[in-house]
C-alpha cells in the first residue's frame, strides 16, 4: 500500500460516511419501488407521469379564479386500465430502475471504502469504476425504454388510441454522465498501471 493513496483522517472519515449513506440510499430506493408496486399492484386506475411538449391547459390562477391558459410540460394521466404490455412495463420499469440504482449504490458504497483504505490506485478500483459504468447504462437504457412504453400505453389508455403524442425523450445528461465516467475509470486505469510500475522500481 503506497503512503502517496493515503487520505487525510477526516477525508477517510468522510468517505465512510458517504459509504454509510449508501444505505441509506438503499432504503429510500427499496420503500419508492415498493410504493410505486403497490400502485401497480391495483392493475387499474394506476397514476403515470407523461411528459408533454407544445400542449397547453387552462387553469384558474388568474384575479379571483379566473382561468389562465398554461403551457404543459408533465402532468399524471390515471390508466384506468392498462394493456398487457403497458402493464409488464409499470412492472417492470420500477423493478429494473430499482435494482440498478442499489446496485450502483453499492458499487459507490465499495469504491469510497477502497479510497479510505487507501487503495485508489490498488488493483481492482478501475474494474470497480467500470462496473458502475455498466449498470449505470443498462439501467438507463432499458429505464428509458420502459418509461417510454408507459408513457405511450397510458396515451394510448386514456385517448383510445387517438391521441397523436407518441413521446421518447432523449436526455443529454446521462450521455454526459456516461463520457464522465468513463474518464474517472480509464484515470484510475492508469494510476494502477503507474502504481505498478513505480512498485516494480523500487
Amino acid at each position: 500500500m503506497s503512503s502517496d493513496t493515503q487520505l487525510s483522517k477526516s477525508d477517510r472519515l468522510g468517505m465512510y460516511l458517504y459509504a454509510g449513506l449508501g444505505a441509506v440510499g438503499i432504503v429510500a430506493v427499496t420503500v419508492s419501488v415498493i410504493a410505486r408496486l403497490t400502485e401497480v399492484a391495483r392493475g387499474r386506475d394506476i397514476p403515470v407521469l407523461v411528459p408533454f411538449v407544445d400542449e397547453t391547459a387552462t387553469l384558474p390562477i388568474g384575479p379571483d379564479g379566473a382561468p389562465v391558459d398554461v403551457a404543459v410540460q408533465q402532468a399524471t394521466v390515471t390508466v384506468a386500465s392498462p394493456a398487457p404490455a403497458t402493464l409488464f412495463a409499470l412492472w417492470a420499469e420500477p423493478i429494473v430502475v430499482g435494482l440498478a440504482l442499489i446496485a450502483g449504490i453499492v458499487v459507490a458504497a465499495l469504491f469510497c471504502l477502497r479510497l479510505a483504505r487507501g487503495l485508489a490506485f490498488q488493483k481492482g478500483t478501475s474494474r470497480l469504476v467500470y462496473t458502475g459504468l455498466g449498470i449505470f447504462a443498462v439501467g438507463w437504457f432499458a429505464g428509458s425504454i420502459l418509461t417510454s412504453m408507459t408513457v405511450n400505453g397510458a396515451l394510448s389508455a386514456v385517448s383510445d388510441y387517438t391521441y397523436d403524442g407518441t413521446s421518447f425523450e432523449f436526455d443529454f445528461v446521462p450521455v454526459l454522465a456516461l463520457l464522465a465516467l468513463t474518464a474517472v475509470a480509464t484515470a484510475f486505469q492508469v494510476g494502477e498501471r503507474l502504481q505498478r510500475e513505480t512498485e516494480g522500481l523500487v
